[in-house]
């Protein structure tokens, strides 16, 4: 039984992984590269240079446990979802026959409806295709992430040297691992689960948004429990600590999101998460804070439980 209408979901993170090598950019001669970004902050007399992993990795991580959920539960899906191809809904399209859109199916209202009932994972974590007659359907991501990027002075990036053998002389080569603590944000666009900005509505039943929110939020539990990636067959990380919130709005308001790159992130979601009870009633927004990874998976229970689709007669944004 579900105790809340869902709006949006934002998770602020401080992750800890030891010995990966995730997100690898590439090789320059014998020397793998791995990704880095600048952080720029408040109090800082130049840039750091920190080790990160992309939000296309996790999007792309939690994309793979969002396919197999969804086979599992048995959700709608498209063949092209089904095949866990990139294009989607894109690939059905492509039939040669072009059978997927009957004569009187021409609108971009009514071709949306016909994709987001079809297709779970093409409704959560978008499409963008050309049909025929010059028409451009897309959809924007229902989930979006953020880079993981390292805490400055809390992250290591050291090389190692490794030989490759074979039947004559062995190739050296060095691989770059991490290790470190690590800031990760996520927002979920709850209400948009099966809406259709052409129409104005809902393509798809409570039931039916309910089911897709359940397993998007699932994937986002697996993609934490495992951050698949680069050299994972020997380079597996140690995943040994994660805390943080989870902030969840009930109303039009966006759920709050503090980077952990600031030391005091916790304490300004919730001097968020109060003032906006304040202005907008009680229960506007529910915080849901984690010190561990197994508070983590607990809390995502809890909002299995706990969280239901948004539900409205009144017009939302067009995307």
């Amino acid at each position: 039984m579900t105790n809340f209408n869902t709006y949006s979901i934002s998770i602020s993170g401080l992750l800890s992984w030891q010995l990966h090598a995730l997100n690898n950019e590439g090789n320059e001669g014998n020397q793998s590269l791995t990704r880095r970004y600048y952080i720029i902050q408040k109090g800082m007399n130049e840039p750091e240079f920190v080790n990160g992993v992309s939000g296309d990795m996790l999007k792309h991580i939690q994309a793979e446990h969002l396919h197999r959920i969804s086979i599992e539960s048995k959700l709608s899906l498209s063949e092209g979802a089904k095949r866990a191809d990139p294009d989607r809904i894109g690939y059905d399209l492509s039939d040669a026959k072009n059978t997927f859109f009957t004569d009187k199916e021409t609108d971009l209202g009514t071709r949306t409806a016909k994709v987001l009932k079809k297709c779970t994972i093409s409704d959560l974590e978008g499409f963008m295709v050309t049909v025929k007659g010059g028409q451009t359907l897309k959809r924007e991501s229902v989930i979006e992430f953020g880079a993981v990027v390292g805490i400055p002075s809390m992250v290591k990036t050291q090389s190692y040297f490794h030989a490759k053998y074979g039947p004559k002389d062995p190739t050296p080569f060095n691989v770059q691992i991490s290790s470190g603590l690590y800031a990760t944000v996520l927002n979920i666009e709850a209400f948009r689960i099966g809406y259709n900005p052409h129409t104005f509505n809902y393509s798809i039943d409570k039931d039916e948004q309910k089911k897709r929110l359940d397993a998007l939020l699932k994937s986002v539990l697996y993609t934490y429990m495992q951050p698949n990636g680069a050299k994972r067959n020997t380079h597996m990380p140690h995943p040994d600590h994660f805390e943080g919130v989870i902030s969840v709005s009930s109303k039009r308001c966006p759920a709050p999101m503090i980077s952990p790159l600031q030391p005091n992130f916790e304490r300004q979601i919730n001097s968020l998460a109060e003032t906006l009870n304040r202005i907008n009633g009680d229960n506007t927004i529910i915080l849901k804070p984690f010190e561990n990874m197994a508070q983590f998976a607990e809390r995502i229970e809890e909002l299995l439980i706990e969280a239901g689709p948004w539900e409205s007669e009144n017009a939302e944004g067009i995307e």
